[in-house]
């Protein structure tokens, strides 16, 4: 093992004990484990389906989803603004970002998600659970109860986790660059397939540091992922159309579109 990998391997314990503690209020509360409990004991709703996970990248507004139409679709954070969100009515929609629970994106988020496809399932973290903030919208909530070993894929990771706790046969996913931070080295407004995430504006070096580390993270832990599958016999499929990931095998199963639809 060389000075890299060493670093890197040093990083994995002390990410890994890091979630752990962050984590350890809710796994002594009596209410969080009874809730896990009877969630995890429920049927898996992916057996004999694939799951296709919409992720937010430029490459959408070259890609022609309405292909996808009547699969079981995943969508994730601002992903209800694509226009074509209504007509393909995703099955699920996935938030995790603290930024919704600590304010910078609006918890109404999720009424307007209802409004544009009334049965989309909106699955949030099992520790936000008890939080009074999402109340309103239980009746369309899911709560998720699993997370991959592998803590610096966001909201991504997330989906790959409910996925194969839910035994889909293949996850395909799509909209995922893995460049987004090059956009917003230079400033550029197209990190995501609707521009910038405007409240990540006007970041100083310090914070690009931390950024370009976690990126780094980021792609340790997509090839560990690929590992993990590999060993299991799990199906996870790139259909983005271009992108930097090289560690999942490729399908091209979006045609190109001829104009934006963004």
């Amino acid at each position: 093992m060389n000075f890299w990998e060493l670093m890197i391997r040093k990083d994995d314990y002390v990410v890994s004990f890091a979630m752990w503690l962050r984590g350890i209020k809710h796994k002594f509360s009596p209410s969080y484990f009874s809730l896990k409990r009877s969630l995890r004991s429920l049927p898996k709703e992916g057996e004999g389906d694939d799951l296709y996970v919409i992720l937010n990248a430029p490459s959408l507004m070259k890609q022609d989803l309405s292909v996808l139409k009547g699969k079981t679709l995943m969508f994730v954070n601002r992903g209800f603004t694509h226009p074509l969100y209504d007509e393909l009515a995703p099955k699920y929609h996935v938030f995790v970002d603290p930024k919704l629970i600590n304010g910078v994106w609006p918890v109404e988020w999720l009424a307007e998600i209802h409004k544009k496809s009334p049965k989309t399932k909106i699955l949030l973290p099992i520790e936000w659970s008890s939080l009074e903030m999402f109340k309103p919208y239980y009746e369309f909530i899911n709560w998720l109860t699993w997370q991959l070993p592998f803590h610096n894929l966001a909201v991504a990771g997330s989906c790959f986790s409910y996925g194969i706790q839910q035994k889909f046969e293949t996850i395909y996913f799509t909209g995922f660059d893995a460049n987004g931070i090059g956009y917003e080295l230079v400033q550029s407004d197209n990190s995501h397939f609707y521009g910038n995430d405007k409240e990540l504006e006007g970041k100083s070096t310090k914070q690009f540091a931390i950024d370009l580390y976690m990126h780094s993270r980021h792609f340790h832990d997509l090839n560990r992922l690929s590992e993990y599958c590999k060993k299991r016999n799990i199906k996870i499929i790139n259909i983005t159309n271009g992108g930097l990931l090289d560690m999942f095998p490729r399908e091209n199963l979006l045609p190109f579109l001829k104009e934006s639809l963004i």
